[in-house]
């Protein structure tokens, strides 16, 4: 079995155990705050993703969000569920990432939402599809026609809705990093913005956006570094600097 083929079959099987316990989380643990938990099947499914990745490849390099950072040229990079709160609450946004690097740089991502039964894929040089259909993002060049999202972070999401509110038509918070960008590839979205987001949330989603013709930079407007906590911009090429902008006056790159 391919890499691909087996990234695509792993999400889809921990997505339908996540469906049995969506809303009822069980056992939950306080990591860095009380608003960052995990949960018994956060790590259950980051059990089962990593054993049939080593089942196959054991030689590959794992880093994933609960507690696993063992690097190598061949990299897979996890988030088990993308939007754990979403999950403990029975809220639809959440999300399983899955990438894999080459030499560091990205060779495809797979974000799988199972209570939409969405699976997205990213692979570099071939498209971006959701459930096998080619993504292709818009083409809007005025911020007023655009509806877009952003992650939560204190000292940065109020100022940048309250900056952005009368400039476009809606802004939304999914609490999924990897669906509201996998969402701008799909055009759902006009772009999505994130502050502070570590490598598993948005890697898998970085080729999904890129193949379906996005732009993605980082808040200084530089090609961003996917392998470490960061702040990113994804979105249509003709609206990314008004974005940037926005973001720099309110001092988002602070």
């Amino acid at each position: 079995m391919n890499k691909l083929d087996l990234a695509i079959k792993i999400s889809r099987k921990v997505g339908y155990y996540l469906l049995q316990y969506w809303g009822d989380s069980g056992e939950v643990e306080q990591k860095s705050s009380f608003s960052d938990l995990v949960t018994q099947h956060d790590k259950n499914v980051q059990n089962i993703i990593i054993s049939e990745i080593k089942n196959y490849f054991p030689n590959d390099g794992i880093l994933a969000e609960e507690g696993v950072d063992e690097r190598g040229k061949n990299l897979w990079i996890i988030d088990p569920i993308d939007g754990t709160i979403n999950f403990i609450h029975g809220l639809p946004s959440f999300a399983v990432s899955i990438a894999y690097f080459e030499d560091y740089k990205p060779v495809f991502g797979i974000v799988h939402s199972p209570v939409n039964n969405e699976t997205f894929v990213g692979i570099k040089n071939q498209g971006s599809y959701l459930n096998g259909l080619k993504l292709k993002i818009t083409s809007k060049y005025s911020l007023n026609e655009t509806v877009g999202s952003v992650g939560f972070s204190k000292d940065f999401t109020g100022l940048f809705i309250s900056k952005l509110e009368d400039k476009v038509r809606r802004i939304r918070i999914l609490g999924s990093a990897a669906i509201s960008a996998s969402y701008v590839a799909a055009g759902k979205f006009d772009f999505f913005v994130a502050k502070k987001a570590n490598s598993w949330d948005i890697a898998a989603a970085y080729l999904i956006v890129k193949e379906s013709g996005g732009e993605i930079v980082d808040f200084k407007g530089k090609k961003p570094n996917l392998l470490d906590k960061g702040s990113f911009i994804f979105s249509n090429p003709g609206i990314s600097n008004e974005i940037l902008k926005i973001v720099k006056e309110i001092g988002g790159i602070k």
